[in-house]
């Protein structure tokens, strides 16, 4: 095994199961264009894995109609956060991997404040363990880009050696090979029949107990 001191984690799809806001953006596109040609939901799904700009540029919003359409979503989001879970087992696994003493990290291209918001769906020692938090906020390029990884071990002094990510998207796995940061494919949270390049793959979370 290599010898890895920190394990980061990707957050929607990998440790919350966030795909009911595929749903809501797809109710979202539909109220602010009922008269545009129909997209069929599995149009939707790669939003799961873009940033805002990304998603506006794939749906053809335009400038103009960009702070509506968000406005909308968001309120699709407030309504739908309530069905965002925890994968099972996942609370467990981070609190284990933090005590087996490994750091534990997030790469996310959440915001800091959707971060925190996941406070709301683990458990607060699981939360705690976070020791470093690379969100959009603090990087110039989103996933697939490595520069949140690159983040992390600016942060942290760990060569990209020492760090294994873990994630769901082919954005996480091109992330982690420009950075040159060894990947596990987490398949508990995958969307669609899609295989990504990888070191590890994990069907459950506690797999990941038997990669360190």
């Amino acid at each position: 095994m290599r010898n890895y001191k920190m394990v980061v984690f990707d957050c929607d799809g990998t440790l919350v199961d966030s795909a009911i806001m595929i749903a809501m953006l797809y109710e979202g596109y539909r109220k602010m264009y009922p008269n545009r040609s129909f997209l069929p939901y599995e149009h939707f799904i790669p939003c799961y894995f873009q940033s805002d700009q990304e998603n506006c540029a794939y749906l053809q919003i335009p400038k103009e109609d960009k702070e509506r359409f968000e406005d909308i979503c968001f309120h699709q989001l407030e309504f739908g956060m309530s069905s965002v879970k925890p994968f099972s087992g996942i609370n467990e696994v981070l609190i284990e991997i933090r005590k087996l003493g490994y750091e534990v990290g997030i790469a996310t291209s959440r915001s800091y404040e959707a971060f925190y918001g996941i406070r709301e769906q683990l458990s607060k020692e699981a939360f705690d363990c976070f020791s470093c938090i690379g969100v959009q906020d603090v990087v110039h390029h989103m996933k697939p880009a490595p520069d949140v990884l690159l983040y992390i071990m600016e942060q942290t002094g760990l060569p990209k050696e020492q760090l294994l990510f873990v994630g769901d998207s082919m954005n996480d796995a091109r992330c982690a090979k420009a950075a040159g940061v060894d990947f596990v494919w987490v398949k508990w949270g995958s969307i669609g029949t899609e295989v990504f390049p990888c070191m590890y793959a994990a069907e459950k979370p506690e797999e990941l107990l038997f990669l360190l």
